[in-house]
């Protein structure tokens, strides 16, 4: 039998008997014997494409590196993120009926640091040097450190950014119609300015749809120089920058001019939408036609554009796309779980897996060659979009700095509570506005009214009182 063979038979074997051997809700086990593989579990969320790619590129590990050092990867992955992050908060949390921990996980920050405080990981200089740490791009890097001594806690496996995606097709018709320039796509005042201007000249159509909205209310705090969070923790949002975000968001929603659902691709395929704000990594979903009907369609064109600013405000770019983690087992478990990260981030295998399926590379030395990059584009998706969204993510990098997310105790909870409460007003006022036309009042009066001081000041006291931990129990 070759070594292969008999290596393949021992994956399978090992695979098959894992839960056997480490028993439910139990992560402590014997330290392998030198004989037998460390079979390694990971736990991600990547889907469609990129679930294809990362599960091909797991399965040459073990074929390569994996059968040289004796490790084998098993991978999981789970529908969304906000899934995965249940399951690991529940097994941390030893919950009746939930899986061990996986030696390796991918996470964001906020919840890879509550994960810490229950079940610690490890810290990555044990088997990271100083000369591998520098490779990433310090911004990516920086979001795995929050204690005081500075430890890594997370690397960064593959990025991306929010986007504006455009149907330029279509725009060039409107823009030579009304005079609309692409300058003002840059900002969100003037993307508001653009938005009105269309849903006159289309008869009543919204521009644009969000696809993130979870990162909006964070990001305008952020370019429109909020502290946010202060050292102790306690939130910061001035009434002027909460009214100026409120423009850029809820007033261009309330109007019309925007509609943003989950999928804001199929309402530029539809015709419905011009535009859309999504993630970098979902440029292949750009849609290579406009469907009005079963008799009607035509090819668009895709343009990206960085994310928008406020004028005057900080030029930050969001930062998305998890990063991974190592929980703390043994010395052998841990090593081999690096190993693995270590192989996975080197650019001759990232490459391959990020930029296929819509993310960047993580280390430097990866992210200065384009036309490298442009290379590995997946052909299959709609690869003028992916190629257009990698040159516009590139280019911003050099003159605009990704926005780092400070975690601490409870930044989970404040940060889902501030990313959701100004797109759940958003939803509410859009409720009661279609209660109010449908009884009869005037759409224009109702607008007016939802826009007023009253309902403005309200939202705003109330995300103050909800941060702070004081609630009276009011309902807006």
């Amino acid at each position: 039998m070759t070594k292969k063979k008999m290596y393949a038979m021992i994956s399978l074997m090992a695979l098959t008997l894992l839960c056997g051997i480490t028993g439910c809700n139990n992560r402590e086990t014997a330290a392998p014997k030198s004989e037998s593989p460390v079979v390694i579990t990971l736990w991600h969320s990547y889907n469609a494409v990129a679930k294809m790619q990362f599960d091909n590129l797991v399965q040459e590990f073990n074929d390569t590196v994996g059968m040289e050092k004796d490790i084998i990867v098993d991978a999981k992955g789970y529908g969304t993120s906000d899934e995965l992050e249940e399951v690991l908060y529940a097994s941390a949390n030893r919950m009746i009926g939930s899986e061990p921990l996986p030696d390796l996980f991918a996470s964001y920050p906020d919840s890879a640091y509550r994960l810490d405080q229950i079940a610690p990981l490890v810290h990555l200089e044990r088997y990271f040097t100083a000369e591998e740490l520098q490779k990433y791009q310090p911004e990516f890097l920086e979001e795995g450190v929050w204690d005081d001594e500075g430890n890594h806690k997370m690397i960064p496996v593959a990025k991306s950014t929010e986007l504006l995606y455009l149907n330029k097709t279509d725009w060039e018709i409107f823009s030579a119609e009304t005079g609309a320039s692409k300058e003002q796509l840059g900002t969100w005042e003037g993307l508001a300015e653009v938005a009105g201007l269309y849903y006159g000249w289309s008869g009543g159509k919204p521009f644009l749809g969000m696809n993130y909205y979870n990162d909006f209310s964070i990001m305008a705090a952020a370019q429109l120089g909020e502290t946010i969070y202060s050292d102790s923790g306690n939130f910061e949002f001035s009434r002027e920058a909460a009214r100026r975000a409120w423009e850029a968001y809820y007033v261009p929603h309330v109007m019309g001019w925007y509609e943003s659902r989950e999928y804001n691709q199929d309402g530029v395929k539809s015709g419905k939408l011009m535009a859309y704000i999504g993630s970098s990594a979902g440029a292949g979903f750009f849609p290579g036609e406009v469907i009005e009907d079963e008799e009607k369609s035509y090819p668009i064109e895709c343009e990206c554009f960085p994310y928008p600013t406020f004028g005057g405000g900080a030029g930050y770019m969001t930062q998305r796309g998890a990063n991974m983690g190592v929980f703390a087992s043994d010395g052998i478990r841990e090593k081999a779980a690096c190993e693995f990260l270590k192989w996975f981030t080197a650019p001759e295998q990232n490459i391959r897996f990020a930029v296929a399926t819509g993310y960047l590379p993580v280390e430097e030395k990866a992210l200065e060659s384009v036309p490298e990059l442009l290379n590995h584009v997946d052909r299959t998706n709609n690869a003028d979009a992916i190629g257009s969204s990698i040159c516009v993510f590139l280019d911003a990098r050099k003159q605009r700095p990704f926005y780092i997310k400070k975690v601490f105790e409870g930044s989970y909870d404040k940060n889902k509570y501030f990313a959701e409460s100004l797109q759940n007003k958003t939803v509410e006022a859009l409720e009661i506005m279609k209660r109010r036309i449908e009884n009869g009042e005037i759409r224009k009066d109702v607008q007016s009214d939802l826009q007023s001081d009253v309902f403005f000041n309200r939202w705003y006291d109330s995300l103050i009182k909800e941060m702070a931990g004081i609630t009276d129990g009011e309902k807006d």
